[in-house]
């Protein structure tokens, strides 16, 4: 039996504490049930949250998928315990592909895509990651509203659509752009690696943790002299995310010398 308060305990922020019941709760109910249980869509952040507070926690069975590796928006899909959720297929996952063809040649861009279904009626949780390429879009969504899109979305911003709804194993998500940068810092304090991660000078880096534009791990920071380690995930809002992909050694002038991944 899951101990709800027990996990709780280990949850600070209320808004994180109200995530995790919620969770939770949908495990509970599979479990009880013996049926499988999804939530609906986590951005990395909330991801992230769940699953600091369900490590070492036993009894919870449960997977995260987004319809695509290295999707950002992902659903928690929990499992009875006599179900191994390694053997969970593509067709298992209650999602859905929804590919939006504009029918001209007007630039449409993520905005206008999230904009227009939003527009319907649709809350942002229920929608996964909006890829667009060239001039098609494909945008996971839970199954439940696939047709409700397919039936209801003529028109992005001023320009006519066509909508198809496909499942997962149709898609043909490009695999992230990723430039690796092999560079010297100092210290591993937050400010440091984003400068060199971003090639941003130290002092503009202070300016956007200062205003609250930088994320630790999808958290925000404002601590310039937080220490990032080996495979932590810095992001700037509008500038893309950077790993710290290895920590390599020291140099002979005491640098720290690291490999960081950006993805463009």
């Amino acid at each position: 039996m899951i101990n709800k308060e027990s996990i709780l305990k280990r949850v600070n922020k209320i808004d994180d504490k109200l995530l995790v019941s919620k969770a939770i709760d949908r495990a509970t109910k599979s479990d009880n049930a013996g049926v499988m249980v999804h939530t609906d869509f986590y951005d990395p952040y909330q991801r992230n949250t769940i699953e600091k507070a369900f490590s070492n926690i036993s009894g919870i069975n449960y997977t995260f998928n987004g319809g695509y590796g290295g999707a950002e928006r992902m659903i928690a899909v929990f499992c009875p315990n006599y179900m191994p959720v390694e053997d969970l297929q593509d067709s298992d996952f209650p999602l859905k592909l929804v590919g939006i063809y504009p029918k001209s040649r007007e630039i449409l861009n993520h905005r206008d895509y999230l904009g227009s279904l939003m527009g319907l009626g649709i809350k942002r949780e229920k929608i996964g990651d909006i890829l667009v390429k060239d001039d098609v879009c494909t945008v996971i969504v839970l199954e439940e509203i696939a047709d409700y899109i397919r039936y209801n979305l003529s028109k992005v911003g001023n320009t006519r659509v066509d909508v198809l709804v496909r499942d997962l194993e149709a898609i043909q998500a490009d695999s992230q752009k990723v430039r690796e940068i092999r560079s010297t810092v100092a210290s591993l304090r937050l400010d440091s690696v984003a400068s060199a991660g971003y090639g941003i000078s130290r002092s503009k880096i202070a300016e956007y943790i200062k205003g609250e534009k930088v994320n630790l791990n999808w958290e925000t920071c404002s601590n310039a002299a937080k220490p990032v380690n080996e495979g932590d995930t810095l992001s700037i809002r509008g500038k893309g995310r950077v790993v710290l992909e290895k920590i390599i050694g020291t140099t002979k002038k005491d640098r720290i010398s690291i490999l960081l991944k950006k993805f463009v």
